[in-house]
């Protein structure tokens, strides 16, 4: 009987075989990886989103309202050193459910990955004032 994440991969089509028994296992989705793993009950998809802890706090700033909208959560993993997101379901979600939640986290992904373009674009910009000769 396939596990769940068997049944993610299957769900949304990914196109690289399963090692037989996986219960972690890195997805390469939209020129990123995401990660999936099982823990317990619950179905884990996570995605490192910046590596520079400078970020977190303003990041953090943005998580409450976000919390609202989607059930994404912002945290700072230790192991990876690196601001993710991560996300979860139960491992005993049908196929359709699975895709929604994939779906629905890499539409997370994609608006957090956003922000921190924003916050490097602001790092490397010009000084709003500068003394010239």
């Amino acid at each position: 009987m396939p596990n769940a994440l068997e049944n993610l991969c299957e769900a949304i089509a990914y196109p690289d075989p399963l090692p037989d028994g996986a219960t972690s296992y890195r997805l390469l989705v939209d020129g990123g990886e995401v990660v999936a793993r099982l823990l317990g009950s619950r179905l884990v998809l996570s995605r490192v989103l910046s590596r520079q802890e400078e970020h977190l706090p303003k990041l953090a700033g943005y998580a409450a309202g976000r919390l609202l909208k989607e059930e994404a959560v912002l945290a700072w993993d230790e192991r990876e050193g690196a601001c993710i997101l991560w996300q979860d379901c139960a491992v005993g979600a049908s196929s359709a459910q699975l895709l929604h939640f994939f779906k629905i986290f890499l539409a997370s992904c994609d608006w957090w990955l956003a922000r921190v373009a924003d916050l490097s674009a602001e790092q490397v910009s010009i000084p709003e004032m500068v003394i010239m000769p």
